[in-house]
């Protein structure tokens, strides 16, 4: 019998558990009775939404095929949604169907990427830099 460890997960497996997580709790948790929910440990500190603030929300919303919620409790939720179904399917697929795990482009992945960017640094300074200055 082969002798198990953690260091023998790979990390790939990792983040697929990880994001399978997050979309099944988002499946689970019921869309409109978490509306008023907020997590966020920087909003509770400062009383200011980083660019965070609302992903959990906008996850839930995104599960429930809410794409208008989603995007007003945070811009960036599609964004890292895609991502995380990605990570997903990279770990699931290959154990179903026992071939390789899946790619991305790099042209998709650079228009993702600059696009995560691009947001996620417009409502870093809406929400947090004109507070520093």
């Amino acid at each position: 019998m082969p002798k198990f460890s953690v260091s023998s997960i790979r990390k790939e497996d990792i983040e697929g558990i990880i994001a399978s997580g997050a979309l099944i709790t988002s499946a689970i948790l019921p869309h409109g009775q978490v509306d008023s929910l907020n997590l966020c440990p920087w909003y509770h500190l400062t009383g200011h939404q980083c660019p965070f603030c609302g992903m959990t929300r906008g996850f839930v919303a995104m599960t429930h095929i809410d794409f208008q919620a989603a995007i007003d409790f945070n811009l960036g939720t599609p964004l890292v949604y895609v991502a995380f179904v990605y990570f997903s399917l990279r770990t699931i697929i290959p154990v179903i169907v026992g071939g390789k795990e899946i790619q991305i482009p790099k042209p998709a992945y650079n228009i993702w990427l600059v696009s995560t960017i691009v947001v996620f640094g417009v409502m870093a300074w809406e929400r947090i830099g004109r507070y520093l200055l």
